[in-house]
């Protein structure tokens, strides 16, 4: 995946590769990668590929592991809230990393502002947890879904995926399936937030109400 950014001054390049036996799945976001070990990898790939790589200047390579994680049992404990990475670290496969964290603000923005001075903040937040996690954590889930689809083996399995691919159908590759697209891209949260304020307000104090901690002396 590649793509212009800076004003078309510089141009973002994303190259995946397994992961080197041996190598640590410890996360970095300051990792040098090696300019050598990638052309190395990529030297059978088309002419066009290899000379994009050609271009990278040494020096200006990143290289972290694409790890998966496991969901939260909460997001908000008192006055206290997650959003973005730290609730739902997304894989790279559907796009929606900064998406999902720009919906966690508008939710925000939505609950810490709506109506009713009787609604304490522990409870506006465990609104906007109700109306992000399951939704945050489907998407989540998909991305981890596409990359297994998509790195699949020469093979069978390989195979169906292409033809499944060129039906125009249902699409392991759930980023261009057109059902999923309706529901990453087509959903309205901060509508969702404004239009069901009062029950979500109910719900959120019900939800509060049965999950009470004992107090520790």
């Amino acid at each position: 995946m590649a793509y212009p950014i800076k004003n078309n001054e510089l141009y973002n390049m994303v190259l995946l590769h397994p992961k080197p036996p041996g190598k640590s799945d410890e996360e970095s976001w300051t990792q040098q990668g090696s300019k050598k070990e990638m052309q190395k990898f990529y030297e059978q790939w088309s002419p066009l590929v290899r000379r994009l790589l050609s271009y990278v200047p040494e020096g200006e390579m990143k290289e972290w592991t694409l790890n998966s994680h496991l969901f939260l049992p909460s997001w908000v404990e008192n006055r206290t809230v997650l959003m973005g990475d730290a609730c739902h670290p997304m894989l790279p496969y559907v796009a929606q990393g900064a998406a999902q964290a720009i919906e966690d603000a508008g939710v925000l923005a939505c609950v810490l502002s709506l109506g009713g001075e009787d609604v304490d903040i522990p409870t506006r937040l465990k609104v906007y947890e109700i109306i992000r996690k399951e939704r945050a954590e489907k998407i989540q889930s998909s991305a981890s879904e596409t990359r297994l689809a998509l790195h699949l083996p020469d093979g069978e399995k390989q195979r169906q995926r292409d033809k499944a691919i060129k039906s125009g159908g249902k699409n392991p590759d759930l980023w261009a399936d057109r059902s999923w697209q309706q529901f990453m891209w087509g959903t309205d949260v901060m509508k969702q937030t404004v239009d069901g304020w009062i029950a979500l307000v109910h719900q959120a104090s019900e939800a509060s109400l049965s999950t009470v901690r004992p107090s520790v002396f």
